[in-house]
């Protein structure tokens, strides 16, 4: 075997696994098609829950100094009626997704893994005895276990049977971009403590428009469970025209041109299978996304840490240094321990949202329930 685990993807969760496994002394390939730092669509939001539960994240953030927030303002559909949570520690951080990846792939190779990038990969094997990946440029990787972190549109899960395809209710489509502000900008529309700002139902959408600002930038956004182009064009040009008439940002800035991403909101908690014969899904290849928020980083490298911890045991049980157990008996023990520790989180309010939404302009309680919940994934 070239190696003993071969992870491809090397987004939050890839790198993620890739450094847990390697810190626990196992040999490992992290693959990705592109080299690093590249380009990924995202909001660049990390929880406070990943920065406290991980340490390497925290690291992380620190090297690409991600922009922390103390404030969460929402703003009604009709973009009438403002209510503010605030607190005296930060709530999170917004972070060049770019560089913040690139953090992460730099802690796995720390840690012992062997990065391959800009390297696609074409084809994955998983047999009785052994995993395998075929790289478009010929070069055959081997090893004893397989992680599939390659993202919604990954080889992986298709590859192995484990998934076929997406239901179409399972994704929210996303339609953002990131643009480029000064630091004096960023005061003067986000406040001397800059806030994040949300619009629920913004439009119509099923989802939220957002405007998240870093140090030196801003991510503009809506999400909605619709993937007509025109209509998430349509809502983000609306949203972007509001946000300048709202003060937030310059009337001078020029409009950017968005891009579509599909995020699998929520869809772990309704997909039967994440582990097959050697492999198993982390992040967004397994769907581990929040519903309510298509926040996907925390939960994305929370899923990775729980893999990588059976991972570890069913190496162990392959070499014949675990009695008692089989490899595979060792992988399906991430079924039940992300389904114990994370579901929660994963899954929609368990309250009617439809009514209580309404409150959040003229209740602080509610709005600060919400706020929880949106931050913390906490239940109404």
């Amino acid at each position: 075997m070239d190696f003993d685990v071969l992870i491809i993807g090397a987004g939050p969760a890839g790198a993620a696994a890739a450094r847990c496994l390697a810190a626990g002394g196992a040999d490992v390939a992290l693959v990705d098609a592109h080299k690093f730092p590249r380009h990924k669509p995202c909001a660049g939001w990390i929880s406070r829950k990943a920065i406290e539960a991980y340490p390497f994240v925290d690291t992380a953030r620190r090297a690409v100094d991600a922009a922390p927030f103390r404030r969460l303002v929402f703003h009604s559909p009709d973009l009438a009626q403002v209510a503010e949570h605030t607190s005296r520690s930060h709530l999170g951080y917004v972070a060049d997704r770019d560089a913040l990846d690139d953090a992460l792939v730099q802690a796995a190779e720390a840690a012992g893994a062997e990065p391959v990038l800009g390297q696609a990969v074409v084809d994955v094997e998983a047999g009785e005895d052994g995993v395998a990946a075929r790289l478009k440029r010929g070069r055959r990787l081997e090893g004893r276990l397989l992680v599939g972190a390659d993202g919604v549109g990954g080889i992986v899960a298709r590859a192995t049977g484990l998934r076929a395809r997406w239901n179409p209710r399972q994704l929210v489509h996303t339609h953002s971009a990131v643009v480029g502000l000064t630091a004096k900008q960023v005061r003067a529309g986000f406040g001397a403590s800059p806030a994040i700002h949300i619009a629920p139902g913004f439009g119509g959408a099923t989802g939220y428009a957002w405007a998240f600002p870093g140090r030196r930038h801003v991510s503009v956004g809506v999400g909605d469970r619709s993937s007509d182009p025109d209509r998430l064009a349509g809502l983000f040009r609306t949203w972007w025209d509001a946000l300048v008439d709202l003060g937030i940002l310059s009337a001078s800035a020029d409009r950017p041109k968005a891009e579509t991403f599909p995020i699998p909101a929520g869809a772990a908690v309704e997909i039967e299978h994440h582990v097959g014969k050697r492999t198993v899904l982390v992040g967004d290849a397994g769907g581990f996304v929040s519903a309510a928020t298509g926040e996907g980083i925390y939960p994305g490298i929370r899923s990775a840490v729980l893999a990588s911890e059976c991972l570890l045991k069913a190496l162990e049980a392959d070499t014949g240094e675990r009695a008692g157990s089989t490899c595979q008996d060792e992988l399906l023990r991430f079924r039940g321990r992300w389904r114990r520790e994370m579901a929660g989180h994963l899954q929609m309010p368990n309250v009617n949202v439809t009514f209580l939404l309404p409150l959040i302009y003229t209740n602080q309680e509610i709005c600060d329930r919400f706020a929880r919940a949106f931050l913390f994934g906490e239940n109404l």
